[in-house]
């Protein structure tokens, strides 16, 4: 196991994406959560929706204390393990903060479609390496990992917008609806237009710039095709 996932902070496992949570369809009956952590967000959605929540999780302390929240829990890598489900059994599939630390998120985007039900749509959170805080560490020449963010030292893949979409349509899958969480500094968003005003001044093809830098993190919904 990576050490550097034993040594992040309890915290780390507890977290809800209150955005992604408010995308999920209230009439969900059965859901999958994989990588759901310790539950926090399963347990929101059980107890808010009246739903069944299964969580798949690689951690066994983080699935131990899942275990008293959801229906079950499952120990297991994704990548690797059998799903102990039957086909069609769930109407929404998530993937909170997830698919940025595996080896390869198409084949998981992949393994995971025959369990969804015929209306069931996978569920999503992924951060945005476009953000622009890491422009602005490039253009400082630096790239720092950290326990935690953007830049967490456990994370594989890295993806922008455009690079979250190609993800899902190469892997059989239409985004429906795609959202983000704005965050950035006074002296960031100076930087944005400035930065903005250059690419304009070269022929950049750079209108949503503003949007693309400011958003720290995607949410979205996806249904295959």
């Amino acid at each position: 196991m990576n050490k550097d996932y034993e040594n992040k902070a309890t915290s780390y496992y507890q977290g809800i994406n209150q955005q992604l949570f408010h995308l999920i369809e209230p009439s969900v009956k059965n859901v999958l959560d994989i990588g759901c952590g310790e539950g926090a967000l399963g347990e929101a959605i059980k107890h808010t929706y009246k739903a069944g929540v299964h969580g798949f999780e690689q951690f066994p302390n983080a699935a131990e204390r899942a275990q008293e929240k959801l229906d079950s829990i499952t120990i297991g890598n994704i990548e690797e393990d059998l799903l102990p489900y039957k086909e069609a059994s769930f109407d929404a599939i998530i993937f909170a903060d997830v698919l940025e630390h595996m080896i390869d998120p198409w084949a998981v985007l992949e393994k995971v479609k025959p369990y969804l039900s015929e209306t069931g749509c996978v569920y999503a959170s992924i951060p945005n390496v476009g953000h622009i805080s890491i422009i602005e560490e490039l253009l400082k020449g630096t790239w720092g990992y950290v326990d935690a963010g953007l830049l967490d030292k456990t994370h594989l893949r890295f993806f922008t917008k455009h690079e979250i979409q190609q993800l899902f349509n190469t892997s059989g899958y239409a985004v429906e609806m795609i959202v983000n969480n704005q965050s950035a500094l006074p002296h960031q968003q100076e930087l944005v237009a400035k930065l903005k005003d250059a690419g304009l001044a070269i022929g950049l093809p750079i209108h949503d710039f503003e949007q693309r830098a400011f958003a720290y993190q995607y949410m979205l919904k996806a249904k295959p095709i």
